[in-house]
């Protein structure tokens, strides 16, 4: 099996087709039968590092190219190869340099390019010289875009909303190993006992730091493989998301409104919170509801698979005025639904959760990508949807109820500039009040970027 090849052909079809990683590598990666489990893991190193570092590589193939002279006419087919050579050579140590070369070299043969192959030997051979002679990395340090991979503009604007050393520590961070964080399913077993079982497996755990329903874990191969997952024990849920959900202030008994819930986390600790006692098996006996929506019926079935693992029974739709236990929906949240905000006010929810769609600042040391596909006035764009969505929550919620808005974005406009636009409404000012509001820093708080407000009705 060539796993370079497979990676290569992983890479240009993002590359050709502007996808995202999580689009296609794992669909990819089901496609092939791995003898050993390090070709998969190598795939997976190649394919999302070389798209992780893409400015970096980029900027080295313009450094060594033919008399320093701009790459921006090489073929993309011998671009990639040189990104993949380039990135195994400076950051793969497991990989000798001769190897990275030469498989790159009979890569760029095997797709028809023997005449570049020479060019590809020599590039390469240049830039194993340099970093042998400890040169390569002196070149990339130069900038902030080309040491952190990262579009200039981002950099530049993290730097005027958080000044260059918080900039620094964000972009650092994102290529940072990271547990992996899971919220313990209190409704099928406790953290100890989970933590016993993962450790049974030789699996490394330490507890969360912002949440004790939390672990942190390392060393496994597969989510899906680990201890627990198919029994439903645990959901993974980072931290920020499950402190969040836990300062709403839900009570058992209430009745919550989760507006875009894929893939259900905060919907199913809304859930074990409405519950008798948020703990043990009598705890999906619930006296309260949550209603658990999203846009499309992927997302739904999504958040469906979840909550069937977990062992909390979706009751089957009903109307408006009847829902109990927990409820899966199809709605947009962009739309203002009569049929909630027409009720009486008895009738609306306690509690409503508003975690927007947003430009994923907050989350770029596991989506890798998301840096490439952002700009500015998409952002601004998404400012505009947050507050529309947080007005509709507004239709939603019990005078006296609470509504959370959140995000996984460290951008302001999408964050606090939104809910004070809100507050500042003519028909809001006296109606609607800050309970609480935080903005989690990655590379500063030990967690991802996040953004919650808390807003009491």
């Amino acid at each position: 099996m060539n796993t370079r090849r497979i990676s290569y052909d992983i890479l240009f079809k993002i590359e050709k087709e502007d996808l995202y990683v999580s689009d296609l590598l794992d669909d990819a990666l089901r496609t092939f039968q791995f003898s050993d489990k390090r070709d998969r893991a190598f795939i997976t190193r190649i394919v999302e590092g070389v798209t992780e570092r893409k400015i970096s590589l980029d900027f080295l193939i313009d450094k060594f190219s033919k008399k320093g002279k701009s790459s921006n006419g090489l073929k993309p087919e011998i671009r990639m190869i040189l990104r993949m050579g380039i990135y195994q050579i400076r950051y793969m140590d497991s990989v000798p340099d001769r190897a990275a070369i030469s498989e790159s070299v009979e890569l760029a043969k095997e797709l028809g390019f023997d005449g570049l192959s020479g060019f590809v030997n020599g590039l390469l051979r240049s830039v194993a010289r340099a970093k042998e002679e400890r040169k390569l990395d002196s070149y990339l340090v130069s900038r902030m875009d080309t040491r952190y991979s990262t579009p200039k503009w981002l950099c530049d604007f993290l730097v005027e909303v958080y000044g260059k050393d918080t900039a620094r520590a964000i972009l650092e961070d994102q290529f940072k190993e990271h547990d992996t964080v899971v919220r313990v399913n209190t409704l099928k077993t406790d953290k100890d006992s989970l933590k016993k079982l993962f450790e049974e497996k030789g699996i490394e755990v330490k507890d969360g730091i912002l949440s004790d329903r939390c672990l942190r874990i390392s060393g496994y191969d597969s989510v899906r493989r680990l201890p627990g997952y198919n029994d439903g024990l645990f959901v993974i849920q980072d931290e920020t998301s499950v402190y969040t959900v836990e300062h709403i202030g839900i009570k058992p008994g209430d009745k919550v409104l989760d507006m875009c819930a894929a893939p259900g986390g905060k919907s199913m600790l809304a859930y074990e919170l409405t519950s008798a006692n948020g703990q043990g098996e009598n705890a999906a006996i619930s006296g309260g509801t949550v209603v658990s929506r999203d846009i499309s019926e992927n997302k739904i079935e999504k958040i469906n698979e979840n909550a069937e693992r977990l062992g909390i029974f979706v009751d089957e739709e009903r109307e408006v005025e009847e829902r109990t236990g927990f409820m899966l929906e199809i709605g947009d949240a962009t739309a203002l639904d009569k049929s909630i905000s027409e009720l009486k006010d008895d009738d609306k929810f306690d509690v409503v959760i508003a975690d927007v769609p947003c430009s994923g600042l907050g989350i770029i040391g596991r989506k890798n990508d998301i840096k490439y596909h952002m700009s500015l006035e998409i952002m601004n764009e998404l400012s505009e949807q947050g507050l529309n969505i947080l007005k509709n929550a507004s239709n939603y919620v019990k005078p006296k109820g609470r509504i959370c808005f959140s995000t996984c974005t460290i951008n302001p406009v999408e964050n606090g500039e939104v809910v004070r636009r809100f507050l500042e409404e003519d028909n809001n000012k006296d109606k609607y009040s800050i309970v609480e509001e935080k903005t989690f820093l990655q590379g500063i708080d030990g967690s991802d970027g996040f953004y919650f407000c808390i807003i009491q009705a």
